[in-house]
């Protein structure tokens, strides 16, 4: 049985992992199954989750973001972006250079972005795209099938 004083501890520890920002994650993937896939994981490893099947969408979201600063800086309400290379009507790389034209009319930043294929040959094509990356020279590209734990050390690196 717990008495008063253990239950003020685990309520004002309850309390601070509220207080904890969760990173922020958009994930991208017209695969349904892959997304919801890493919706769930990444959840379950403490990542906040925003998940979309469609680049429309997102490049929709992403212009209201940068539209709607109003001369104040850009709240940017997302940590990282993970977008799937291979998607039809934009496809992830086409999405990213939308999000970083985006941000420099406006004199912003975008998040860091990983992106993930099924396919060895994006990594060249990405390479040469995007030669800076926040932490190595690498561009971050991650492979599918994906382990869960894997991309959630990553995703951690990347932000």
């Amino acid at each position: 049985m717990i008495d008063l004083k253990e239950q003020q501890d685990l309520n004002k520890q309850s309390e601070n992992s509220c207080l904890v920002q969760k990173p922020r994650v958009m994930v991208v993937d017209d695969n349904k199954d892959i997304l919801r896939t890493l919706k769930l994981g990444l959840e379950d490893s403490g990542f906040s989750i925003e998940a979309y099947a469609d680049p429309l969408t997102v490049l929709s979201i992403f212009k209201t973001i940068y539209d709607n600063r109003n001369g104040s800086p850009v709240q940017m309400p997302y940590d990282l972006l993970l977008i799937d290379v291979k998607m039809p009507e934009l496809n992830g790389v086409e999405l990213t250079k939308e999000i970083t034209k985006l941000a420099t009319n406006v004199d912003a930043i975008p998040p860091p972005i990983c992106f993930i294929t099924a396919f060895d040959e994006y990594y060249k094509i990405l390479m040469d795209l995007f030669p800076n990356n926040k932490h190595d020279s690498d561009i971050c590209l991650i492979h599918k099938p994906i382990e869960i734990e894997n991309l959630t050390t990553r995703l951690k690196h990347e932000i």
